[in-house]
């Protein structure tokens, strides 16, 4: 268990990676077709796959543009 720990910390890099090219790759075929049930499914990888890499950092953004400054 630990030697799978340690390969996933010294492959993170590569690992996201091929996570974000994939979901690019994804991107650009869900565009070119014509119905939006394929652009919500990906869309809800995408926000699965978002909060394992950090990418939702738990602040409410609406919350914080909207506040007086």
């Amino acid at each position: 268990m630990v030697e799978i720990y340690n390969w996933f910390v010294a492959h993170w890099v590569e690992i996201v990676n091929v996570i974000t090219g994939l979901i690019a790759v994804a991107s650009v075929i869900v565009r070119w077709t014509p119905t939006l049930k394929d652009d919500t499914a990906l869309l809800a990888i995408i926000k699965f796959i978002a909060k394992f890499i950090a990418l939702d950092r738990g602040v409410d953004d609406d919350k914080v543009r909207n506040e007086p400054k």
